[in-house]
């Protein structure tokens, strides 16, 4: 069983966990560490800004999105990281 742990749920970061849950098989864990708790779809910005949009519209909770594409979330700002290696 492997553990991948994403930095950012940005835009990169989100397409990568997505794609590495699907492609991955179920004992492999995909975990996502931000220190954010809401996405912001940075794109739509203009029509918030404008008045054609409303701002609930662009954010969304990032725990119930992974929780429901069984990608694990931690929030938390990532200043160092340790990897363990595994030997065979």
């Amino acid at each position: 069983m492997s553990k991948i742990v994403v930095l950012g749920a940005g835009i990169s970061g989100h397409v990568a966990a997505s794609h590495l849950r699907r492609k991955l098989g179920k004992p492999h864990q995909v975990v996502v560490v931000s220190p954010n708790s809401i996405y912001q779809w940075i794109p739509s910005n203009i029509w918030v800004g404008i008045g054609r949009m409303p701002s609930k519209k662009i954010l969304f909770p990032l725990k119930p999105l992974y929780k429901k594409k069984k990608i694990d979330f931690i929030q938390a700002k990532a200043k160092s990281f340790f990897p363990k290696v595994m030997q065979k």
